[in-house]
Parts: structure tokens; sequence; C-alpha cells
């Protein structure tokens, strides 16, 4: 691939990333509202992506055919460009704790007047990088690197920093290191217009819309993907709704004062909005539980003791009982109740013991949702072999029958 062919493919990369960059922003926004530090992230990255537009082609085009930025090469983008660092520069201080808005934006200010007062005094034309005439000292350059290597260094720092005291939470973590590798490629940006500026490798042109479009799509993946997280556990609280519901339907049909509002049906809570789904699914769970509990009084000791007995247990824990032996308990209760049986409180450990959270306790109810359907338990369950049964058998009297003879 020559370095045309590579240039052009950058132009692509670079107006796409800034495109996905901008859509990112679009629908972070509502997540970030109540979140200050959210705020923050999304304006920095947001005079991240400003600076990346004002550098596609038809936009700084656009630009430098006006009036106020007519034969300006590029004055604009660079203006734009300091206060995108001011903005980033602000974001990393409130992450330590150490905000100065009046210092950081008052600088901001001062580099962008010197910037537009050497730009039309004593460096005329200085924006044009390209051109021979901007020697290698040229104070407007070595200002504009200094603005964004200022801002963009601490920022990568800041964000690989967070994300190795991340620990365990894997999304945090990548997260904050897709956003420091972004900051990375734009602090290797402005080190390459530095090595252009210095020493005019002409290849080093080929590669300035690659580099960009690359910033563009790490920050993109880094904003994005709370959005990915959460679309994925909408996705799996939706799949959990739908596959809980044979289970919370026959517990609470022997159950029935458990509910607090009759659902709608099975396939319209899948198309509610998110945060109703999230909150029948924690209603459900709670129904289920609530459920259990009173159907244990429904079980015998010695209904138990065949149950723990016979049930192949499987993985279990002193403080959870196998879902295999629970769905098996819960079979013999609804038989139980159904005939009549009274109820007796239960003191034993065989109800299972609520999750630490709502995806650990889905967990466990889904297990117990797809024990219910194994052999072991069908088998244990069946009323010929349960205790109740047993008992109530007509027993063999060796005297009545020689009687009878």
């Amino acid at each position: 691939m020559d370095l045309a062919a590579i240039y052009q493919f950058g132009l692509k990369v670079e107006l796409a990333g800034a495109l996905a960059l901008w859509v990112a922003l679009a629908l972070r926004v509502r997540s970030a509202r109540h979140s200050r530090q959210q705020r923050m992230l999304l304006y920095a990255v947001a005079g991240l992506a400003g600076s990346i537009t004002v550098y596609l082609d038809p936009v700084s085009a656009a630009l430098n055919r006006t009036f106020i930025f007519a034969n300006s090469c590029g004055l604009f983008m660079n203006v734009w460009g300091v206060l995108a660092s001011a903005l980033i520069l602000d974001f990393i201080l409130a992450a330590i704790s150490q905000r100065r808005p009046w210092l950081v934006y008052g600088l901001g200010a001062a580099v962008s007047a010197t910037l537009i007062l050497l730009n039309f005094t004593i460096a005329p034309h200085a924006g044009c990088v390209s051109a021979q005439v901007v020697p290698w000292y040229s104070p407007f350059w070595w200002l504009l690197i200094a603005a964004h290597l200022v801002a963009t260094i601490p920022s990568a720092a800041l964000c690989a920093r967070y994300a190795v005291r991340a620990g365990a939470d894997r999304t945090l973590r990548t997260g904050l290191m897709l956003l420091a590798a972004g900051f990375v490629s734009s602090t290797v940006f402005w080190l390459i217009v530095l090595v252009f500026l210095l020493a005019r490798p002409m290849a080093l042109g080929a590669f300035f819309p690659l580099n960009i479009g690359i910033t563009a799509w790490l920050m993109t993946a880094g904003v994005c993907l709370p959005l990915l997280i959460d679309l994925r556990r909408q996705a799996r609280h939706r799949a959990a709704l739908w596959r809980l519901w044979p289970l919370w339907r026959d517990l609470v049909e022997a159950a029935p004062q458990v509910v607090l509002q009759q659902p709608s049906g099975r396939l319209r809570q899948l198309l509610a909005r998110p945060r109703t789904t999230n909150l029948r699914l924690y209603r459900q769970v709670v129904e289920i539980r609530d459920a259990i509990l009173i159907l244990r009084d429904y079980v015998r000791a010695e209904e138990m003791d065949h149950v723990v007995r016979t049930v192949a247990v499987g993985p279990a824990s002193q403080r959870q009982p196998s879902p295999a032996v629970v769905a098996s308990w819960l079979e013999v209760a609804r038989r139980n109740k159904a005939n009549g049986v009274t109820p007796k409180r239960s003191l034993d450990d065989a109800t299972p013991e609520p999750g630490d959270d709502l995806d650990s306790e889905v967990d466990f109810l889904l297990a117990l949702g797809q024990a219910r359907r194994s052999p072991s338990v069908r088998a244990v369950t069946t009323p010929a072999v349960t205790v109740d049964q047993a008992e109530q058998a007509p027993q063999h009297d060796p005297a009545r029958s020689e009687q009878t003879a």
C-alpha cells in the first residue's frame, strides 16, 4: 500500500471515527446528567471530538472559505484544539480534586490569543505546518504542541493509573484503558507533528488522518463501553424474565397471596421500557422467594429426608442447598398444599438463602427452574415414590390373609 492509499484510507477511518464519536457522546448524555464526573469526562471527549471534526477536510475547507477564517490556514482548528486541551486538563484536575477552572481556561484563552496574534503579526500563516516557509523554531507550533501535550499526557497517565486500581472490575478497567489509549494516540499525533516540524519527512503527512481516526475510534470505544454493558445487562434481564415465568407462574398459583400486581403478560413484559423490565424482574424474584418461604411449611420432615436422600445433590454448599433439592421439595409442597395438608412451621436449612445481588439471585432461580425438568427431580416427585403415598398404600397383614383363607 503506497502513501497515497494510506492517506485515503486514513481519511475514511477519520470520518467514520468522528461520526461514531459524536453518536456515542449523544447516547451518553442522558446517563451523565446526574454525575458530575461523567459530565466532565463527556465535556473533555466532546472537546476532542470537535478538535477531530475540524480536521476533517470538508469541515476545514468550509471554515477556511468563510470571511472570518479566510486565509487563516487552519487557525480555527488550532484554537479549537487549545479549547479541547483546556477541557481535558480541567477534567484531569477535577478527577484528582485539584480543579482550577479559572486558571485552566484563563491559560487556554491566553494561549489562543497568542496564537491568533502570532498568526496575524510576526508569523503570518504559521498554521500551515506543511509550508516550507515555517521554520522549525516556529513559536506558533511549539506553543500549540505544548498546549496539547500538557493535557493529553497527564490524561493518559491518570486513566491508566485508575485502570490499574480498578482491580477486579473488568468493565471499569477496560473503559479506562481504552480512554488512556485514546489519549496516548492523541499524544503520538502531536509528537509526529513535532517531528514533522523539525525534520519535514513528507511521508509522515500520509499518516496524520489515520492517527486521528484511530484516536477517534479508541475514544468511541471508551465512551461506548458503559452503553454496551448496559445493553448486555438489559438483554440478560429480559431473557431471565422470560425464562423465570414458568417457575413464577407455578409458585404463585400455589401461593397467590405473594403477588403484588398481576403482570400484563409474558410477551408484553419483554417489550416494556428498560426501567419497567428491571422493576418487574426484581418483583418477580421477590415473589418467587416469598412463595418458596410459604411452601416450605407444607413439606414434612420425613418427606424432606426422602428428597435429600434420593436426589442427586450435585454441587452445593453449607449455605445453599442444591437447586435439585429445592426443586424436588417445592413440587412436593405444591402437591401437599393442593391436597389440603396443614402447614407446619419448619426450622431446617433446606430453604435457599438470598443471593448477594439481583444477578446471583436470578442465576440460582434459573438453575432451580432448569432442575425442575431434570429426570432425578421428576423421579423423586412422582406421587408413587413419595413418603406420603407410601404411608397411604395398603399394608400386607399375614394374619388377615390366613383368616381369609
